[in-house]
């Protein structure tokens, strides 16, 4: 496919991003239009010996097989659960040390606080030269925005070598357990369906608190007890969803949605691998909307 110059935001929707926001946007989008390879580089070196420290002696991958022909023209939507802010950042290091992926990658973002103080946007800087791009915003004032960051993913993805890792549960699920899910957003289910030739790859993360100091520590003292887990599902078949999709009209909401809960479904099928490797005596870990289609069909 022939890559093509993301579009730019129409003064309508640039108008939704929150003024103060507007500043770090122009230099971001300045950086992954220009600058792109510095990030790539970044996430090869250097953060590559950050997760190193963090993670390199507890990470355990699963499913590598499942990514073994990705190279560096592969164009691929990473989909994965969200418990932690730094769960992609773990992707990324097991995409380093176990495919050819390239790493043209893109992360959106919560703008509030990647876009908003310095902490976050220092954060955005170091670790990722501004990769955590574009900014969300969660708002309902932000929607028109937001219908150009999900434009600027698919145009993105239009170009080879490109992957970007998203959640389809949109935001950090902050309850108790391994197994828990929140019910995912339409956003993911546009994107995957509006560039159909793109792999769609489920991952499940677990075992990554938020305490990026504490990591490394277990890292070096106790990586047994505190190992984290990644896994690689086979990609997610949307063939049936995008043959009824016209060629030329986007995905609707209720197709977005289907789709969305597809990379879900795939996730649920990856934590209950993990469940099933590691807490048998856990009740199986089931999607509550096939939970719910199953209950109607015994009734």
């Amino acid at each position: 496919m022939q890559s093509r110059h993301p579009q730019d935001p129409s003064p309508e929707q640039l108008a939704a991003l929150p003024v103060h926001m507007r500043r770090w946007y122009h230099v971001a989008d300045f950086v992954n239009r220009y600058l792109k390879f510095l990030s790539a580089a970044w996430i090869h070196t250097t953060m590559r010996f950050v997760l190193w420290c963090t993670a390199g002696n507890r990470m355990k991958v699963h499913g590598a097989e499942h990514v073994a022909d990705l190279d560096k023209k592969s164009r691929v939507l990473m989909v994965a659960n969200h418990r932690s802010f730094f769960d992609f950042y773990v992707v990324a290091f097991a995409n380093v040390r176990h495919t050819r992926l390239a790493q043209r990658a893109f992360f959106p973002v919560r703008a509030k606080f990647f876009y908003e103080g310095f902490v976050g946007t220092f954060i955005n800087w170091w670790m990722t030269i501004l990769a955590m791009f574009p900014p969300i915003v969660r708002d309902s004032s932000g929607r028109a925005w937001n219908r150009y960051a999900l434009r600027r993913l698919q145009d993105e993805l239009t170009i080879p070598g490109t992957w970007v890792g998203i959640h389809p549960e949109g935001r950090r699920n902050k309850e108790a357990g391994p197994y828990s899910f929140l019910k995912p957003h339409a956003g993911t289910g546009r994107i995957a369906l509006s560039v159909g030739d793109i792999r769609v790859v489920p991952l499940y993360v677990v075992g990554i608190s938020n305490n990026i100091v504490q990591e490394g520590v277990f890292n070096w003292r106790r990586p047994e007890e505190r190992r984290i887990d990644v896994f690689f599902g086979p990609p997610v078949d949307l063939s049936e969803l995008r043959s009824g999709i016209d060629a030329n009209s986007e995905p609707s909401q209720e197709e977005s949605l289907a789709a969305a809960e597809l990379c879900m479904d795939a996730i649920y099928d990856l934590a209950e691998q993990h469940r099933s490797l590691y807490n048998p005596d856990h009740p199986a870990v089931v999607p509550p909307w096939r939970a719910a289609a199953d209950a109607s069909d015994e009734s």
